[in-house]
């Protein structure tokens, strides 16, 4: 039986005044829920903060895809905060994935990365 498991776990830490560490976990198809729960946590984290950086390590390896309406939950997130996402380290394992990731750096000015392990996305976001 295959379980119709999908999300987004969030870790969010604060370095300094106005620099955020954020980890992400994609996990099957995302949906328009899973961001309802997801951007009010990151929203949250920078409320009163004048103009945070955030840099992002994201471990797609689980994820299947997203729903229409999640893409674009993902399209607004970019529009209303691209401008504080300073680099976004992705962790994946298939040439798709990373294939995904350059295209998705094309639409984006924040800087996009593919990697296939942790110790180098982190080695990348901490330069």
């Amino acid at each position: 039986m295959k379980l119709d498991r999908h999300g987004i776990s969030v870790g969010i830490e604060r370095v300094g005044e106005d620099d955020f560490f954020v980890t992400l976990k994609l996990v099957g198809k995302l949906t328009h829920a899973d961001y309802e729960q997801m951007v009010p946590m990151l929203e949250s984290a920078i409320a009163g903060v004048k103009d945070p950086d955030i840099y992002v390590l994201c471990d797609i390896t689980e994820l299947e895809g997203w729903e229409a309406r999640a893409m674009w939950d993902d399209l607004k997130l970019d529009f209303k905060h691209g401008r504080h996402f300073e680099k976004i380290a992705v962790i994946g394992d298939t040439n798709t994935q990373e294939w995904l990731t350059k295209v998705a750096n094309w639409f984006t000015s924040i800087k996009v990365k593919f990697f296939l392990n942790t110790f180098d996305a982190i080695h990348w976001l901490k330069d």
